[in-house]
């Protein structure tokens, strides 16, 4: 059992860390908080199939790697179970369910399955269909983003964050020198990817 002395220190150590996190701006959370907090449900391999299919539908593979050479969609199910809050991955894995099941209804076969013209058309339409429902005039309540824009979410930033995506589909300068509008600019030359400046925060609502 640990002395009086040392569970005192201990008790005075957390509170300056507590106190350095609130002057940070820093959120905590305990084991026992994590703890009780709901664990993700696994993802079954039909699962990984479908996100890796869209996301690859997304950024296909053309003369550089697509989503699924770069990562990505390990990348969205780390994000989902990890960054996302319990009624965020909710909304994400009923809208992963809803879009499999489109897909199977509207074309006799899971999307996965698919031949490339119809999961682009299939994928295309449920993107039209989000971004309309997204600009339509709400009642007083925001929405959440429907699960094809977020997949578009993810999957940019999830490639763009890459190591294929930053560097090699776009030239890497973590640290650019200076603006110049007039500098030279061939065909075949990458753009650059100033991914530390041109990524906005990933919103998951």
């Amino acid at each position: 059992m640990p002395s009086a002395q040392t569970a005192g220190d201990a008790l005075t150590g957390r509170r300056d860390l507590l106190k350095l996190a609130a002057f940070l701006g820093v959120g905590l959370v305990t084991p026992v908080a994590r703890a009780a907090m709901a664990a993700p449900e696994p993802w079954s391999p039909d699962r990984r199939a479908l996100i890796a299919d869209i996301a690859e539908t997304i950024i296909p593979a053309t003369d550089t790697g697509g989503a699924k050479a770069a990562g990505v969609p390990a990348f969205i199910e780390m994000m989902v179970a990890d960054w996302f809050n319990p009624a965020e991955r909710t909304h994400f894995m009923d809208g992963m369910a809803a879009f499999g099941d489109g897909a199977r209804a509207a074309h006799g076969k899971p999307f996965a399955e698919l031949a490339q013209a119809a999961k682009d058309d299939y994928y295309g339409k449920q993107l039209a269909a989000a971004g309309a429902a997204m600009a339509a005039p709400g009642a007083g309540v925001r929405p959440r983003t429907p699960f094809a824009v977020l997949m578009k979410r993810l999957t940019v930033y999830g490639y763009y964050t890459s190591e294929l995506g930053a560097s090699v589909e776009l030239r890497l300068d973590m640290v650019p020198n200076e603006y110049r509008p007039d500098a030279p600019f061939k065909p075949g030359d990458r753009a650059d990817s100033f991914i530390l400046y041109s990524l906005s925060p990933f919103s998951a609502y």
